[in-house]
């Protein structure tokens, strides 16, 4: 094997050679690794399963922000990540809302900013916006299953390593500073595309950060414009992987441009993610490439407008997203409840009240909302003046401190107004100067209605909105009081609880429990034990899952204080894989369609389609974990996506999509590719999947092949015969295989007329003129003859110089005793074939002294080190070899030198610009490899 020398990274490798393998690694959760943790080059969740990222980015920030529908229709192809395309401009609310709506669809979220894409001074920046108190909480929030990725494509071609390594190092130490502790990606320089600055920087940046957690992005927008081609991409990749590097390809598409050589060897990328098990991100759902809009996947982000390019990525590669992606099952929960927003003080006397309006921006944003007790419902009134909600208490207050809850469309001027008949008002407070925010005000006043009349809009592009409006006086303080006012409640089996809640009744009675029109059962639903009141768990599983459930404790007296429930469930779900199909309705294409349930423990209650169910055993069967649905039923679904929906006694349910297909089915042949020497002739057998199809004709270009004598059918098996194969020329040859129905199919051919090499038996062979023997090497003719033996520009004579003895060529002594340097190489020149050398080693001439030093390094599993050779004579060496004897180690790699290997030894000579040792010359080669080489290993220096 042979190994370029690399001197200027030659201690960066030794790095990795040492390494070692963390491939079998379990991660575990700790407070810095609370979700998913990178161990050598893989990832891993946080129950320890290994994840391999294959799924498509989505550009969120331009188009659907909360990425509601385009997640849910991206989980059909059964993607388990997603890249979300985001802005630092977006708020912490949206982030909130973008990550939960992704995980709910049991994907990965991979969050990246892009405005620093090519802009290596927006680093500092996109660093900024993740530390942000409100931003990095959002992170912190959703850490258990988050991948941040700091920069889209930050910086260009420009970059060197030197600052790439120090202002990432920056960022990263930045980030954890903040708290964050989730997995963080970072890409390549130059557009994202450049690898090389990951593998040089990389290593370096994962011992920057102190958990460890990083992943390395390449973008292989490589297309052969730029001189890149599928060779690259494998050998890239492969480098990668030899250096344990946690390498992700984050973005590639199939074209930069619409033309040849605009294209990418995307299918190269996905065939070498899958085989070198790394993970890719194919760019993009879409819609909203432009003017590229051939990345577009779909023509409105549904699953159903998939075009071409989009199903061979999602769905009909061998090396598909569906093909290829699991999702770990710590992704198989419901995400848990979220805590509802703690409402306003108890004793709220506007609380439920009735309001009006004089304006709203649609009946979502009516005024009612001020007074329900929920801050995430508002009222907004249009963008005009003037503008004020009247809330009627029911009765004349005494009145002595109002609290709004602005949103960011406030009044910066307002007036608080009571009256006693909704007609003649007074001020009660008036403000030249709003902030927003909460607005705690006390006054002194009464009446049965308050107004808040907002005078001056903030924006005047927006109306005025608020959230929640409470109104206190004295009657306030005698209401009853509960803790806690808000609470979550999980319907997962191993995780409900009853909830206790403490109350303070003061004066007041219970006369009820109500969830909306309601009542519950005292003694079923809920117990009351002095001033403890208990709502039973088996009450809680009766409410829907993902709504917030608001009671009311009814007392006798003065305001009744509201809980909100918000009910979640996050048994794990059942799952399906793969998550979709596609079902050819051409009667001769169709098949039975199958998945997996993948659960330990589940009973089918129904399977539909729609709202049409199933028939066990007529439409569907059940074998173990695999439900196989049957081709007559699935024949009767229309063309497009099909959502088959399974129902379970759990009350849990899954789906798979069906994408039926209208097609005439393509027949198929195995192998594709093939080759045919004429030194070593033989028939080709070509297997045919014919789907129905029928076989019409084999053509080379325009001529047809004659059946009978170029070829033979038997069945499904064509066999081309060697006699025809024979007349091609040595080359590539395109056979077409034309069928009735369906796309030809191509049989690719690899011709050739390979002459062998006659071969050698050794390299070297030692004589001694001074015995008067001659010297013998072996040959293996290969069906060659020796046309002549070349020393320099010496032609040898046969006869006198060398004869030929059956299977060797012998050397007269006469020849060797006019040989005077201590090697001499011969050139051997065959009838056909290749030349072949060999060094004749006279023992007898006097040899130059060479001296061996080494250093070696060791650990548990090998060695690495380096062999300095030292010319400590008075004359040149031209050539020389270093023989390690063999003992129980094995040398795996070099630099700067090659190596072979024999029986008995390891034979390391020096490459071309480090052969010639004159005088007091020294050279050094590194080298690496498996078991122990022990300090006082045998060699011989040549």
């Amino acid at each position: 094997m042979k190994k370029r020398c690399y001197l200027a990274i030659l201690a960066a490798l030794f790095f990795f050679i040492i390494a070692p393998d963390v491939s079998g690694v379990k991660a575990a959760t700790d407070k810095n690794h609370p979700g998913f943790r990178v161990e050598g080059r893989f990832l891993y969740d946080n129950q320890g399963e290994k994840v391999t990222l294959y799924g498509l980015n989505k550009m969120c920030t331009w188009t659907d922000k909360d990425g509601d529908p385009a997640f849910k229709e991206i989980a059909k192809t059964g993607a388990n990540v997603v890249r979300i395309t985001w802005s630092i401009d977006d708020t912490a609310e949206d982030l909130d809302t973008v990550l939960t709506n992704c995980r709910k669809e049991h994907m990965i979220p991979v969050i990246e900013v892009h405005d620093g894409t090519g802009k290596w001074d927006m680093l500092p920046k996109l660093v900024d916006y993740w530390t942000k108190e409100d931003i990095a909480a959002v992170l912190i929030r959703h850490q258990e299953y988050l991948i941040l990725n700091i920069g889209n494509e930050v910086g260009d071609g420009t970059i060197t390593n030197a600052q790439f390594t120090e202002d990432y190092s920056e960022a990263i130490l930045r980030i954890r500073k903040a708290g964050i502790h989730v997995p963080l990606m970072i890409d390549g320089s130059s557009w994202g595309q450049d690898i090389n600055i990951l593998q040089a920087c990389g290593p370096d940046l994962i011992q920057v950060d102190p958990d460890k957690n990083i992943l390395l992005s390449v973008h292989m927008w490589w297309p052969a414009m730029y001189g890149h081609n599928a060779q690259e991409v494998i050998d890239e990749l492969n480098e990668s992987v030899e250096m344990n590097l946690p390498v992700v390809v984050g973005e590639f598409g199939n074209q930069w441009e619409t033309n040849k050589q605009g294209q990418i060897p995307y299918k190269t990328i996905m065939e070498q993610c899958a085989k070198l098990d790394i993970g890719y991100i194919a760019w993009s759902w879409g819609p909203g490439n432009n003017p590229q809009d051939f990345l577009d996947m779909t023509a409105d982000g549904t699953y159903e407008t998939l075009n071409d390019y989009g199903t061979e990525i999602c769905l009909t590669s061998e090396y598909s997203v569906k093909n290829l992606s699991v999702r770990p099952a710590s992704m198989l929960t419901n995400l848990p409840p979220k805590m509802p927003s703690k409402g306003l003080p108890a004793g709220n006397l506007a609380l439920g009240k009735p309001v009006t309006e004089t304006s709203m921006e649609s009946a979502d944003y009516a005024g009612k909302y001020i007074t329900d007790g929920n801050l995430t419902t508002r009222w907004a009134s249009t963008s005009t003046s003037p503008a004020y909600v009247t809330i009627d208490l029911g009765a004349k207050k005494e009145l002595k401190q109002v609290i709004i809850v602005w949103e960011a469309a406030y009044a910066s001027q307002y007036k608080i107004q009571v009256s006693d008949d909704n007609k003649d008002w007074k001020d009660a407070y008036t403000t030249y100067s709003c902030k927003g925010g909460t607005d705690t005000i006390d006054i002194e006043a009464s009446g049965r209605y308050v107004r808040i009349n907002c005078m001056q809009r903030k924006n005047y592009e927006w109306g005025n909105s608020i959230f929640e409006v409470g109104v206190y006086g004295p009657e306030s303080e005698l209401s009853a009081d509960i803790n806690p006012t808000v609470a979550v409640f999980d319907k997962n089996p191993a995780l409900r609880a009853d909830l206790t809640i403490e109350t303070a009744p003061k004066a007041n009675t219970l006369l009820a429990i109500k969830n909306g029109k309601t009542t519950l059962i005292k003694g079923a639903d809920y117990t009351v034990d002095g001033d403890v009141i208990t709502i039973s768990k088996n009450y809680l599983c009766t409410l829907m899952t993902g709504e917030t459930a608001n009671l009311v404790f009814d007392y006798d007296e003065n305001v009744d204080p509201v809980l909100a429930i918000a009910i979640g469930d996050t048994s794990p779900v059942t799952a399906i894989s793969p998550a979709s199909a596609t079902f050819n309705k051409y009667p001769a294409a169709q098949d039975d369609v199958s998945f997996t349930i993948n659960a330990a423990d589940f009973n089918i209650t129904a399977i539909k389609a729609g709202t049409a169910s199933l028939t066990a055993d007529k439409d569907y069967v059940v074998n173990g974990n695999v439900v196989t649905i049957k081709k007559a039923f699935l024949a009767n679904l229309p063309v497009g996506a099909n959502e088959i929906t399974v129902l379970f006694t759990d009350e849990t349910q899954a789906s798979f999509i069906v994408n039926a297909v209208f097609t005439a089915p393509n027949s198929l042949i195995t192998p594709a590719n093939a080759a045919f020497e004429k030194r070593a002739q033989a028939d080709l057998i070509i297997d045919m999947a014919l789907y129905g199809n029928t076989l019409e004709a084999i053509v080379n270009g325009s001529a047809a092949l004659t059946e009978g004598t170029d070829y033979t059918v038997d069945g499904s098996a064509v066999t081309i015969s060697k006699a025809y194969l024979a007349t091609l020329p040595v080359g590539s040859e395109t056979l077409t295989f034309q069928f009735n129905q369906g796309n030809d199919a191509v049989l690719k051919i690899k011709v050739t007329e390979t002459i062998p090499n006659s071969k050698l038996k050794d390299k070297m062979v030692p004589f001694d003129a001074t015995t008067g023997e001659d010297a013998k090497v072996s040959v293996q003719w290969n069906g060659n003859t020796i046309k002549t033996i070349q020393f320099g520009k010496i032609e040898l004579k046969e006869g006198t110089d060398f004869e030929v003895d059956e299977d060797a060529i012998v050397f007269a002594n006469s020849f060797l005793a006019t040989l005077e340097t201590s090697k001499s190489e011969l050139t051997f020149v065959f009838s056909e074939g290749e030349n072949q050398t060999l060094i004749l080693k006279n023992t007898s001439a006097a040899v130059p002294d060479l001296t061996l030093t080494s250093s070696i390094g060791s650990w548990a599993t090998g060695f690495t080190g380096s062999f300095t050779v030292t010319n400590t004579s008075d004359e040149a060496v031209e050539d020389w070899t270093v023989k390690i004897k063999k003992d129980g180690f094995k040398i795996t790699n070099i630099w700067c030198a090659d190596v072979e290997e024999t029986d008995d030894y390891y034979v390391i000579t020096p490459m071309t610009w480090n052969s010639n040792l004159s005088a007091g010359a020294f050279t050094s080669f590194g080298f690496q490899g498996e078991g122990a080489l022990a300090d006082d290993f045998e060699y011989v220096v040549e």
